[in-house]
């Protein structure tokens, strides 16, 4: 190993009631019991041997993979750290600095582990996006708004306004916006495509085929004859029942309420 030795003072005699500093460190002499004052070795090395009245303070440089990152004395070179999983690599150890590493896209650090970022839950739109450092922060929409269920991160949105050719179908909740449609759309075939943001977060959240829901639908309004008379009911209530028999009953009444107290009478 290559040695060298640090001169920076001429003092190798007793400290004499100087104090060490960043540099600088005390040590009693073995053979004479003076206090001496010797020379930290400097970053990037470590001690080969301490001072002595006669001989300053000798270092060594830290091999591959070691690091000292202060003024030392220490007898070894402190490993260099290797990422983790999920981690990247921001600053390779040099000898002088450690490895400095950092979660992976999509990860925060949290304790001891890369912990990968949180979704927002349906009806919680995104205040914050994650960073390397920080999960992510949501927050739950406020009444006239959602955040749209479809998209991994959304914020939150204000409901839209139908228009004025069109029907408001279902109010708007925390998690899917109002659905509109005109009377062309409330079709046997047509009326999945109106519905599309809500049978998605369906199909999401409970793992409801949409294909499925809409033969069960299209076959109760086949069925019926006409509407049921109660007030639109809010879709997540719905979904605490959690029987496609039952939620596909209720979106088919939905659209017949608008085809037979809107649609029959746009006709006329």
């Amino acid at each position: 190993m290559f040695l060298f030795t640090v001169l920076l003072v001429p003092a190798l005699s007793a400290v004499g009631g100087l104090a060490a500093d960043e540099h600088t460190y005390q040590r009693t002499d073995p053979v004479t019991g003076q206090q001496l004052l010797c020379n930290r070795c400097p970053p990037g090395t470590r001690l080969r041997a301490h001072c002595t009245r006669s001989r300053q303070t000798e270092c060594a440089p830290c091999g591959a993979g070691l690091f000292t990152e202060f003024w030392n004395y220490i007898p070894d070179c402190l490993r260099c750290d290797a990422c983790s999983d999920q981690q990247r690599v921001v600053r390779q150890c040099n000898g002088t600095v450690n490895t400095l590493c950092e979660c992976e896209a999509g990860f925060y650090w949290d304790q001891h582990f890369c912990r990968r970022h949180s979704v927002c839950k349906p009806g919680h739109g995104l205040k914050a996006s994650g960073t390397p450092h920080r999960d992510t922060v949501c927050e739950a929409c406020a009444d006239g708004h959602f955040a749209d269920i479809r998209q991994a991160q959304s914020t939150c949105h204000t409901h839209n306004t139908c228009k004025d050719h069109e029907h408001l179908v279902l109010p708007g909740s925390r998690w899917h916006d109002s659905v509109c449609a005109t009377c062309e759309q409330l079709t046997p075939k047509a009326w999945v495509d109106v519905f599309e943001p809500v049978l998605y977060g369906l199909q999401v959240q409970y793992g409801i085929s949409t294909e499925r829901l809409q033969k069960l639908v299209n076959r109760r309004v086949r069925k019926k004859k006409r509407a049921a008379e109660e007030d639109l009911l809010d879709l997540p209530s719905i979904l605490e029942e959690a029987h496609r028999n039952q939620l596909a009953d209720r979106i088919a009444r939905k659209i017949l309420r608008v085809q037979q107290s809107h649609c029959k009478r746009d006709a006329m």
